[in-house]
């Protein structure tokens, strides 16, 4: 891990997260000054979601043929452009259209930057390598609306929008001048495959066909289903239901990202000593009756105490989730299964929060979180069927490849039969 290539790509994401989430808070206040209201708030919210959705799967099939850098590059520049379109725009219809944009930018940077890492993990060290990665998203998604009240507080709303543009230009550097086109362990395997004649890529539904990645897909999508449905309202139930006031509510929810990203090197250890699968199964369990909880506790500092309980337990899931995601990606492909990945959060999001939103004006806000864990729950069982006598750890020489270029398990090649 410390190679040059992971640092540079820590940093990276780390800088473009942060200026992401400095922005994205803002958005839906900066387009109803600018005269949107309704329907087209919400979009300010959810359109990046849609893009996501649609391109996610793309950008990371082809990561898989033409290499990583090209993609995570661009998706920082597309967010320098976006952050630059926020600053002019004129009306709330630029700031969607935008937002759309950086929905792309969304598509090449993350799943992209993931599947590199994966391409350089060690076999049997996988949660180790991804639980300090994931800090770097979760560390700077915390930190950036802290970053944004400073500069909003004393130079302006605008210069927000010029700060998220200077992170995606630095970060877009440290790439292109730190990060190789390909990994070393990738330039391997494109050599292995094309002397056994294998494509570099292969289809979605190929890649579907093997029940590991069908598992960590409907994984993801459940998890950003739960999510999308419940914690949008999150928000309006500390302050409304609670009383809680703008400073205590941003505590809240940083004290779930900060305990999150603290815990995933820790748990990350565990996934790679410890069964994947019971991992994420009481991960999902125990987030599941959290995230229930949260419609009817009465205290806030109750309601903290379970935010950050949450984080723990995410963690647990999405560190051995994202372990075993690795595993899938050498059998099909890193980059398909990362971009998957990503299309199945996207999808999460905007269904979700469609769904709660029904739920809210017909139940109340209690029921989206009662909904929420209710889908988490049922992902528990979902999971450790799809995943039934499959292995997920690896620890010797790879499989051979085959001629459709996916990869075949054999018993040398895993630590057991269902780890």
């Amino acid at each position: 891990m410390r190679s040059r290539s992971f640092i540079a790509l820590y940093v990276a994401v780390f800088v473009a997260t942060m200026g992401i989430s400095m922005v994205s808070p803002l958005l839906p206040v900066y387009a109803r000054e600018l005269g949107a209201s309704g329907v087209w708030l919400g979009l300010t919210f959810s359109v990046f979601a849609i893009v996501q959705t649609f391109f996610g799967p793309f950008a990371g099939r082809l990561s898989d043929r033409y290499g990583r850098k090209p993609f995570i590059v661009a998706g920082l520049l597309i967010y320098l452009v976006s952050a630059l379109g926020y600053l002019t725009a004129a009306n709330f219809y630029q700031v969607i259209a935008f937002r759309a944009f950086s929905g792309l930018g969304t598509s090449l940077i993350f799943s992209v930057a993931r599947a590199y890492v994966g391409d350089m993990t060690p076999r049997g060290q996988e949660g180790r390598w991804l639980g300090v990665f994931a800090t770097a998203d979760i560390i700077g998604f915390g930190t950036g609306p802290l970053v944004a009240g400073i500069f909003r507080e004393f130079i302006g709303f605008r210069s927000v929008f010029v700060a998220m543009a200077v992170m995606m230009a630095l970060s877009a550097v440290i790439l292109l001048f730190w990060l190789p086109r390909h990994s070393p362990q990738e330039v391997i395997r494109r050599a292995e495959r094309k002397l056994h004649g294998a494509p570099l890529t292969v289809s979605f539904a190929t890649a579907l066909q093997d029940r590991l990645v069908l598992a960590v897909t409907t994984h993801q999508g459940l998890i950003s289903l739960s999510f999308g449905a419940s914690l949008s309202f999150l928000a309006l139930r500390l302050e409304d239901g609670l009383g809680t006031g703008p400073l205590l509510i941003g505590i809240a929810f940083a004290t779930q990202d900060i305990t999150g990203g603290l815990a995933q090197p820790i748990f990350g250890r565990m996934a790679d000593k410890y069964s994947r699968r019971a991992l994420v199964a009481i991960g999902l369990t125990v987030n599941a009756a959290l995230l229930a909880c949260i419609g009817i506790i009465p205290s806030y500092w109750l309601m903290v105490v379970v935010l950050m309980s949450m984080g723990a337990a995410g963690a647990i899931s999405q560190v051995a989730s994202g372990a075993i995601q690795v595993v899938a990606g050498r059998r099909v492909g890193m980059g398909t299964v990362l971009g998957i990945g990503s299309a199945a959060n996207g999808a999460g999001i905007v269904i979700g929060s469609v769904v709660s939103g029904l739920i809210v004006d017909s139940q109340g806000i209690a029921a989206a979180f009662f909904f929420g864990g209710a889908m988490m729950a049922a992902g528990v069982p979902v999971f450790l069927f799809l995943t039934r006598g499959l292995v997920t750890k690896e620890v010797d020489a790879p499989p051979p490849i085959t001629a459709e270029g996916v990869m075949e398990p054999t018993a040398g090649s895993y630590t057991g039969a269902a780890p």
